[in-house]
């Protein structure tokens, strides 16, 4: 048997047995499409979480992720605010923001990875608001990039984003 095959094996098992004690939802793929926030006029790469299975399992065990690059939670329905995020078993900081219908900020947080085994030790980053999908990037990229609340999510348009004209362009 070729060596990297049994390599491959052992590796699925190691991690489905720890997934399994963590209950940590297993490994999901991801569509992608490109989006542009508020004023920034760099487009975001963002994974799409539509799923329940992809949203369970989010950016969880990730070691990285890119300048521009993110995952936006997208829901059916309207959710309601102290229905938060956690960073169990998340290992990179990140900010996040919570979208309403129309994709505009109503609330960011920047979360820290939860270092503790026991998923109850872990804060949960409520809105407080009503909410319709939410976006992950890096931790320090709203601060970074002159993110506020009311800057609206939007698709990009042939691959780039030009601002919104009227409030919070540059």
């Amino acid at each position: 048997m070729n060596h990297r095959l049994i390599f491959t094996l052992v590796s699925m098992l190691s991690f489905n047995s720890v997934a399994q004690q963590w209950n940590v939802p297993e490994p999901q793929e991801f569509d992608k499409t490109h989006v542009c926030l508020g004023a920034i006029e760099q487009p975001l790469t963002v994974e799409l979480a539509d799923s329940q299975a992809q949203q369970a399992r989010g950016l969880m065990q990730r070691e990285s992720l890119g300048t521009y690059e993110g995952m936006w939670f997208r829901y059916g329905n309207e959710r309601p605010g102290y229905s938060g995020f956690w960073m169990y078993q998340t290992l990179i900081p990140l900010d996040i923001a919570y979208l309403d219908k129309n994709r505009r900020i109503v609330k960011t947080f920047t979360m820290r990875p939860c270092k503790s085994d026991d998923p109850g030790n872990c804060r949960s980053y409520s809105p407080g608001e009503n909410y319709w999908s939410v976006l992950e990037v890096n931790a320090g990229f709203f601060a970074e990039n002159g993110v506020r609340m009311g800057d609206r999510l939007r698709k990009a348009e042939s691959g780039s984003c030009v601002p919104e004209s009227g409030k919070n362009n540059k």
